[in-house]
């Protein structure tokens, strides 16, 4: 069976035989199995909310990091990115770790690491060892997150509850991503340490619900340990000689051996996929139209809004000498929508298809990004407010469309592999995204003047994954 025809097959929620096997299976699920199903979803959603919030709350607390630890630009980008680069190095491993071993145990034990690695951070004594209790937090997300989208398409095997599952977990990561500078912000003046202690109670969440998570199948599945290897030097190296371009510039030595070993391992990574027995990232899924979409809107997407966030508070608080707190709560609007739109992005999938969903969040990304660049200098804060909830709400509403059209483009048996590949062309997209406008903050004589390139660069981008996504894919 092709890709397209297995797409078409199961994307079929509102046809007439698809529907009374809705019914027919709502009405003979046990208590228990619905009770299983909710706290499955509520788990992973619970982890989708820690891994995207982990990203982001350290953002506001690092000028107070800097100031007790120490660090210049640079080492605070290594700050975010130490996190977001092995969490999305490792992802692929970790998709091919949850068929192999089953999605509920790489679940259980990433939040196990993730708490024990907060613990770690929370009492780190120096900037070197904050970093490597980051680079801890990294691993653990890639170990829950496509596990914990794995279990969504195990726990609600019927197509209409998985797209309502699949918005409640996106509502969680989506929410994060707003709601992690404001507990930056609430916590960094108590101390800065407890924006990572926050952390330990979801874990302790997660693993509270554990006894009612079903078993997840295995599969006797090969390892592509070379991909892996070649995978984590390309983009280790490509990060750090974006990092270097601003600390010591582009035609530095380091610099310009960072990049060219990157791109060496990062195409040798690419050239290893075309020849190993099980490759970690599969090649033909390239060739779906479904899955081009979702990796280019799941990349562009972070990227631009991983560095709008790291440039904003840098921006509130440097520029405008807004206080943690102050900042903080610039992101509060944003939170709110975008919860609201990622319960709503479920009832627009169902009623509308994947299509139109992505469309139209697309398009309410580019107007709040077009808002802010177009506002007279200076830019108001309630303008930033008010740009961040915009575009959190067109984000809000695309991240569940694209997060199942990547389930309803493989069948069953690669569900792991292409939940890992979307959030990994997520992460990538935010460590790049940090790096990249953090070296235009340098470069730039204002962070006025950087947070502005931000916001016409991201509508730009966003507009060309509009065009495709307009022009090339069917939502069959």
């Amino acid at each position: 069976m092709t890709d397209s025809i297995r797409t078409t097959a199961m994307n079929v929620p509102h046809a007439p035989n698809a529907t009374n096997a809705t019914r027919s299976h709502d009405d003979t699920a046990s208590h228990g199995d619905r009770l299983s199903s909710n706290l499955t979803t509520f788990a992973a959603a619970v982890a989708s909310f820690l891994a995207g919030m982990d990203v982001l709350i350290v953002n506001v607390a690092l000028p107070t990091i800097a100031a007790e630890l120490g660090g210049d630009m640079a080492v605070q980008q290594w700050v975010v990115d130490g996190y977001t680069l092995l969490f999305a190095a490792l992802l692929l491993l970790a998709g091919s770790l949850t068929d192999r071993f089953g999605a509920k145990r790489l679940f259980l034990a990433g939040a196990t690491l993730f708490g024990a690695a907060s613990l770690f951070c929370s009492f780190a004594w120096s900037m070197a060892a904050l970093v490597a209790g980051r680079c801890l937090l990294g691993v653990a997300s890639a170990l829950i997150l496509p596990a914990s989208m794995a279990l969504i398409n195990e726990a609600n095997p019927n197509p209409r509850r998985r797209s309502w599952a699949l918005a409640l977990w996106g509502a969680g990561g989506a929410s994060a991503s707003a709601v992690g500078p404001l507990l930056g912000g609430l916590l960094t003046p108590i101390h800065w340490s407890l924006v990572f202690a926050i952390n330990v109670p979801f874990c302790l969440m997660i693993l509270a619900v554990a006894h009612w998570i079903k078993p997840s199948p295995n599969r006797a599945i090969r390892f592509d340990w070379l991909g892996q290897a070649l995978s984590l030097i390309g983009l280790t190296a490509l990060v750090a000689g974006i990092i270097e371009v601003g600390s010591i510039g582009f035609a530095a030595p380091v610099t310009l051996a960072l990049l060219a070993a990157g791109l060496i391992a990062l195409v040798a990574f690419l050239l290893s996929q075309k020849k190993v027995a099980a490759p970690m990232m599969p090649l033909n899924l390239f060739r779906v139209r479904g899955m081009q979409v979702a990796l280019q809107i799941g990349f562009i997407m972070i990227f631009n809004w991983y560095g709008m966030v790291f440039i904003c508070t840098m921006f509130l608080q440097n520029e405008l000498h807004m206080s943690p707190f102050a900042a903080g709560l610039v992101f509060v609007p944003s939170a709110f929508v975008t919860i609201i739109g990622n319960l709503a992005g479920g009832q627009i999938i169902n009623a509308r298809g994947s299509k139109f969903s992505i469309t139209l969040g697309l398009a309410i990304m580019i107007v709040g990004f077009l808002i802010e660049f177009l506002t007279p200098a200076p830019i108001p804060v309630w303008v930033i407010a008010t740009g961040l909830s915009i575009v959190g709400f067109g984000a809000a509403i695309t991240t569940p469309s694209a997060a199942g059209v990547v389930l309803k483009s493989v069948d069953s048996a690669q569900a792991g592999i292409a939940s890992a590949m979307f959030n990994t062309f997520r992460q990538v997209g935010g460590a790049i995204g940090v790096a990249v406008f953090g070296v235009i903050a340098t470069f730039l004589p204002s962070l006025t003047l950087a947070l502005r390139s931000v916001f016409i660069a991201s509508a730009i981008l966003l507009a060309y994954v509009l065009v495709f996504e307009l022009l090339r894919w069917r939502d069959c």
